[in-house]
């Protein structure tokens, strides 16, 4: 999964209700943006923990996600984990009809 889809998908699952996005999608980016990751832990309740000094683990109630730390950096780790964790959480239609909503097909 790319980066890009990588943050949609943790956009609509952080922002997206029967309403719409709360969010500009186009523009949400925790993977680089600090902020837009505080945004998404608050919206989504993730923690973290560290299992090993190689991994770190984000996690809520019983879904879960690991990810190995890349050369010593646990910040990368735990965003990817959480990004990974949300965007598991919606599937592939959810993404179609937000796409075809925002006219990106």
């Amino acid at each position: 999964m790319t980066n890009e889809e990588l943050n949609l998908r943790a956009g609509l699952c952080a922002f997206s209700d029967e309403g719409g996005v709360a969010v500009d999608l186009e523009k949400f980016d925790p993977l680089h943006s600090g902020d837009d990751l505080v945004r998404l832990l608050i919206a989504t309740g993730i923690s973290f923990h560290r299992p090993s000094k190689a991994g770190i683990v984000a996690w809520t109630g019983d879904h879960s996600v690991e990810v190995e730390i890349p050369q010593g950096d646990e910040l990368a780790a735990a965003t990817r984990a959480a990004c990974e964790l949300a965007a598991s959480w919606v599937n592939d239609e959810d993404v179609q009809a937000w796409k075809s909503a925002a006219g990106r097909n």
